[in-house]
């Protein structure tokens, strides 16, 4: 069956050598509905890294898990961006039989000695929990001070930031870096800042003397935030299995 001209134009044009050209295709596919799906998933293989971005979002705006297999091929990008967004995509999507493509790609991310901060292997990790793959450990204190979001995206009263990170550190868990959001009036959350302290873990060191090097850090970056009732403090931590 021959593709409809104008959706054949848009697909073509999500490999625009312009982002906005790319951009405009992107939201004139999505608002076409899922029509156009067959097609963007068969013109992928062929697109450069932001027409393969453009398309996983079309995909996610979609919402139908006929785009799995394309999502799991882009795991073997060479663009980190393109691997985070898939994982991501297939995270949302639910897709389950995703996940040995995912370790695998977590793992190579992991061998390729890239710091846990990154958003590729936050990206990778957050996939894995939410298909259940990865278990987090949140101990019960820092459970019990937790006010907002969900599983994959926990968040505390500033009051209680240093109490927590205290808490992750006690259990064995590095904490890599911690930001502040403001709650508005209507209960949004609103990004503010993130910590004002930089730290990293040494993957020459043993895991007990990150837990040690990162808690300290933490805890003076802590010292800093305001306390105010409307500040809440997402953080990123890892467990020794992550690296």
């Amino acid at each position: 069956m021959l593709m409809n001209p104008e959706i054949a134009r848009r697909v073509h044009d999500l490999d625009a050598d312009s982002t906005e050209t790319a951009e405009d295709a992107q939201h004139a596919l999505t608002a076409m509905g899922l029509e156009v799906l067959d097609d963007v998933i068969a013109a992928v293989p062929g697109m450069g890294r932001f027409g393969q971005l453009c398309a996983i979002e079309i995909f996610t705006a979609l919402g139908d898990t006929r785009a799995a297999d394309v999502h799991i091929s882009l795991l073997d990008s060479e663009s980190d961006t393109v691997r985070q967004w898939a994982a991501e995509a297939l995270a949302e999507l639910g897709v389950e039989r995703a996940v040995p493509g995912l370790s695998r790609a977590y793992n190579a991310f992991r061998q390729r000695g890239e710091s846990p901060n990154h958003s590729e292997g936050e990206g990778m990790r957050w996939a894995l929990t939410r298909l259940g793959a990865r278990s987090v450990v949140l101990p019960p204190r820092s459970a019990a001070l937790c006010v907002a979001g969900c599983q994959m995206n926990l968040m505390w009263p500033t009051v209680h930031l240093a109490e927590v990170i205290e808490d992750l550190a006690a259990h064995h868990q590095v904490v890599l870096y911690f930001q502040i959001w403001q709650v508005g009036a209507d209960g949004r959350r609103f990004w503010r800042s993130a910590s004002d302290v930089d730290w990293n873990l040494d993957r020459a060191w043993t895991w007990e003397r990150n837990v040690a090097h990162c808690r300290a850090w933490a805890l003076l970056a802590a010292e800093a935030v305001d306390k105010a009732p409307d500040l809440v403090a997402s953080i990123c931590w890892i467990d020794a299995s992550d690296l």
